[in-house]
């Protein structure tokens, strides 16, 4: 098995089923059952679920063996909040978190608030932000205590340096626990041919969010995000508890998780025994 550190501990949100892996549920659960006896077992979060492949659920999974899952609203709220209750009764389907995409009519703070006074979801619901208009869903998301923010950092729609920098130094700012999504393959910024897009490194976010702890304002942010320098990225890690990062920045969905695995490995954030 790996040595893992509490940077790495259930890190990655396995999103194979989403684009562009595209996996088939089928496929996406005996991927997720196989890595029970892998190195790769404590880097990985719930296994992502749209809500419209939740009715399929049971065909695949094994009642024999535990699957964390996590909700993704694809189907509006309602769908969402039918879909966790369709599972609330299943001993061997644990659902782990729901995520939805605040609504876009009218301004973010006012759609935020609007949202968070109808759920009633008794885990936590990740609340996806426009990255350029996050403080405004951010003052909303801190003031109600309860839930978390989600930005979206690719494959297609990256946000700057300066646009992440922002939205993570808000969020360590007003405690709002975040989660990413899309594009962080890499543990360094890497050029991604099929988006042809400058994506972030997992590295970095890491880096960025320690340095956020640490009162770092929002340039300092973007110049982490920016840097292509590991041993300046773990230097920065070294700074800060490993607990003091997750708090904050708790998890990033990838439909990868080879890639991810094995660069933490290469930059000793995950040791192979």
């Amino acid at each position: 098995m790996s040595s893992i550190n509490g940077l790495a501990l259930s890190l990655i949100d396995d999103a194979a089923v989403f684009p562009p892996g595209n996996a088939s549920l089928d496929d996406a659960i005996t991927g997720y059952y196989n890595r029970f006896e892998t190195n790769q077992q404590e880097i990985v979060g719930p296994l992502l679920i749209p809500a419209s492949a939740v009715d399929s659920l049971r065909t695949h999974a094994d009642p024999l063996r535990m699957l964390d899952v996590a909700i993704v609203g694809d189907t509006g709220f309602d769908g969402l909040v039918a879909a966790r209750d369709s599972l609330e009764n299943d001993t061997w389907i644990a659902v782990q978190h729901v995520e939805l995409r605040a609504p876009s009519d009218g301004a973010i703070g006012e759609s935020v608030g609007t949202l968070l006074g109808a759920l009633a979801f008794t885990v936590p619901t990740y609340v996806e932000l426009p990255v350029t208009e996050a403080p405004a869903g951010l003052n909303v998301l801190a003031a109600d205590g309860a839930e978390r923010a989600k930005f979206r950092t690719g494959p297609y729609e990256v946000p700057s340096p300066d646009q992440l920098a922002a939205a993570i130094g808000a969020a360590v700012r007003l405690r709002v626990p975040f989660k990413l999504t899309g594009g962080l393959h890499h543990a360094l910024p890497t050029h991604d041919e099929a988006s042809n897009r400058q994506h972030h490194g997992l590295l970095n976010v890491l880096a960025a969010t320690a340095a956020a702890t640490e009162e770092g304002d929002d340039l300092e942010l973007a110049r982490l995000l920016a840097s292509a320098d590991p041993d300046q990225l773990l230097a920065q890690l070294g700074t800060v508890d490993a607990g003091v990062i997750r708090r904050h920045f708790k998890s990033v969905g990838s439909c990868s998780i080879d890639e991810p695995y094995q660069e933490l490995v290469r930059y000793g954030v995950v040791e192979e025994s």
